[in-house]
């Protein structure tokens, strides 16, 4: 159900979020997608559906996160031009929405948005990230 836009990320199509069933062993949800459990979104996505990070155009970094608990360690490791390639291409809120989160999505799009030296854009998207990780942790073992 996802189309690959480019080597450097998966941009989702029309997702219905009801496609996928909550996972039973958590039945804590978003406040923004009743139908997306919080293990849903913490989940481990296959290869195929991972984040793969580049330095720019055709130029792999060698970074790869397969849930938002690796996205977040591989963005505090990533060079900050890689990730002012991929916020200024919108991959991160996309891969973000893929895995079922819109809010954590927004917020990310509102930070790329802001002009900021790519240093300024790494700390800022970290400090969402991991805000919004521990929001999401927290309510997984309610």
């Amino acid at each position: 159900m996802l189309e690959k836009a480019s080597k450097t990320s998966y941009k989702p199509e029309k997702v219905s979020l009801s496609d996928s069933s909550p996972d039973v062993h958590s039945m804590s949800t978003t406040a923004t997608d009743p139908n997306k459990s919080v293990a849903d979104i913490l989940r481990n996505v296959p290869d195929e559906n991972a984040f793969y990070f580049y330095k720019g155009e055709g130029s792999p970094s060698g970074l790869k996160a397969t849930s938002l608990r690796e996205f977040l360690a591989q963005v505090e490791i990533a060079d900050p031009a890689s990730v002012q390639f991929h916020a200024q291409r919108g991959d991160f809120e996309n891969w973000v929405r893929m895995l079922g989160d819109p809010t954590l999505a927004k917020q990310l799009q509102t930070v790329s948005s802001q002009n900021l030296s790519p240093e300024e854009l790494k700390s800022k998207m970290l400090r969402v990230i991991r805000m919004r990780v521990g929001k999401l942790r927290k309510l997984a073992h309610e």
